[in-house]
């Protein structure tokens, strides 16, 4: 059995439209959630804010990618 681990991003949910996802644009961007509405992508993005942490809300599209265009 090989060690080797595939770091690869997890694809998101079928039913995810938007993810919240810390230190965007960084080696360390991390999705935090995912969500079906804009409204709780946002609330979630909102109660996750803390000084030094970057958060943004993020569609997902139909390819399971992340982009800031909404």
């Amino acid at each position: 059995m090989s060690a080797h681990k595939n770091h690869r991003r997890p694809s998101p949910p079928p039913c995810a439209r938007f993810a919240v996802v810390l230190h965007p644009g960084t080696l360390f961007e991390t999705v935090d959630v995912y969500a079906i509405t804009l409204k709780d992508a946002l609330a979630w993005a909102a109660d996750t804010r803390e000084p030094g942490v970057e958060v943004d809300v993020m569609r997902v599209t139909s390819n399971g990618s992340l982009t800031t265009e909404f």
